[in-house]
């Protein structure tokens, strides 16, 4: 068991030096110009959430698969669809378009209603998505500092409340500092491409550590997988296809914020390896958890108790982080996209037709700003 004052201090810095990190490319663009490629290849694993560090594992043990079948999907993509994502940057280019509903609505006539309810599709799928991140955060925590769970505690006890609060803050620091949306944002994709190689790098020591740090453990057979569990993969398969056009924040970080469409050649492979090696440790976790814990631990959260179990707590918080950053660079990026599109779309529109621009003086940036704020709250 870690002290919560530890577990929140290093949570803390950890925040803290992903901003450092999208300070400094805002403030030396010239230094990271020839590394951008690869930069913006590991800022699409945003895709790799909490879900990641938590729910892969959970199916891992459930049917044993290897590979998640929506990593299978989005590999595909990659791999044989690159040219339909040079496509996709060049009509963002060439619209300006700063979010999926611009990119939509500028097909279609660019028809402010359709970019409206866009928005409000967006909205409804993703405020869900990112509930899910601050879930995963908030059990991760009760477990690694033995605190009651969330369900026992009134409100304003709740620690998820807590990392709300806090990746708001860090969500309006990284994106409501310039009030243009059309610039790219240097500082988002560097802390992005940094919160990636973190992540990475916890999952591989979780690897590491199940296949060389633990005891002998019984032998648990494979799981066998029912029938109809095939037919609920290819669906999945699917997903993983279609999120790189539907989640928000993977459109931003695919599309909009892609400088030179022949970035995406080196995410051709760079990407896909990448969600090769976070998938790798998964199965070997689900199995050492099973045979370790069986029904007694949520399989959710195997990477943290096989560290514990060992008195391994520097991993454990190691993986802490990991499931942390993941959350964070999903939970940033989301409301920054969702905030653009409800500002763009929902705010400006009425208040524009309410006489918004008398008394401003034609100076919309602290208007603009504060809308972002509010949309990221």
């Amino acid at each position: 068991m870690l002290s919560i004052g530890i577990v929140v201090l290093a949570g803390l810095l950890w925040l803290g030096v992903l901003f450092g990190s999208a300070l400094y490319a805002e403030r030396h663009p010239r230094v990271l110009a020839v590394q951008w490629p690869y930069i913006y290849a590991l800022s699409l694993a945003v895709y790799c959430t909490s879900w990641t560090f938590f729910g892969t594992v959970t199916q891992a043990a459930r049917y044993g698969w290897p590979l998640p079948p929506t990593f299978v999907g989005t590999i595909l993509l990659y791999v044989f669809g690159a040219l339909l994502l040079v496509r996709l940057v060049r009509m963002a280019r060439e619209s300006n378009a700063t979010s999926l509903a611009d990119l939509i609505a500028t097909r279609l006539g660019k028809d402010g209603w359709l970019a409206a309810t866009v928005t409000l599709v967006a909205a409804l799928g993703l405020i869900p998505y990112i509930a899910l991140q601050l879930k995963a955060v908030a059990m991760s925590f009760a477990l690694l500092t033995r605190s009651p769970g969330n369900d026992a505690l009134p409100a304003w006890q709740d620690s998820a409340l807590y990392v709300a609060l806090a990746m708001a803050v860090f969500a309006m620091l990284f994106g409501t500092r310039s009030a243009s949306a059309a610039e790219h944002n240097r500082g988002l994709i560097l802390a992005m491409a940094f919160e990636s190689l973190f992540k990475l790098a916890a999952m591989l020591a979780l690897g590491v550590f199940v296949w060389w740090g633990l005891p002998e453990l019984p032998e648990v057979p494979p799981v066998q997988a029912p029938p109809s569990t095939t037919y609920g993969f290819l669906p999945l398969v699917a997903l993983g296809v279609l999120a790189m056009f539907t989640l928000p924040h993977q459109v931003h970080v695919g599309v909009v914020e892609c400088r030179d469409e022949r970035h995406v050649r080196t995410a051709r492979w760079l990407f896909p390896l990448y969600m090769v090696l976070m998938a790798a440790p998964l199965l070997p976790l689900a199995r050492a958890g099973g045979a370790m814990f069986g029904d007694a631990v949520p399989s959710d959260l195997y990477v943290l108790a096989l560290p514990l179990s060992q008195g391994q707590q520097g991993l454990a918080l190691l993986a802490f982080l990991g499931g942390l950053s993941a959350a964070t660079g999903m939970v940033v990026v989301s409301t920054l996209t969702l905030s653009l599109m409800i500002g763009n779309h929902w705010l400006a529109p009425g208040l524009l037709r309410g006489g918004w621009l008398r008394g401003t003086g034609g100076d919309l940036r602290g208007a603009v700003l504060a809308q972002r704020r509010i949309g990221i709250v």
